[in-house]
């Protein structure tokens, strides 16, 4: 039975471009708000912040891996 191997740096990657993607949703969505296309309802609003917690956190987490 083969298993796949573990190749080390994969997972911290994976997290970095992830953390750096929260990041992008998060500007995009600030710039949303900045220029008014729609208004921060409280599920925008929301999103917004959890992207901001995610990035950090998912960067945090890919250096820790490394």
């Amino acid at each position: 039975m083969n298993t796949p191997r573990k190749v080390p740096g994969h997972a911290a990657l994976y997290l970095r471009w992830l953390g750096i993607l929260c990041a992008v949703m998060a500007a995009f969505c600030a710039g949303v708000f900045l220029i008014g296309y729609q208004g921060p309802t409280f599920g925008r609003v929301a999103t917004f912040v959890a992207l901001c917690v995610a990035s950090p956190v998912l960067l945090w987490l890919s250096r820790r891996l490394r």
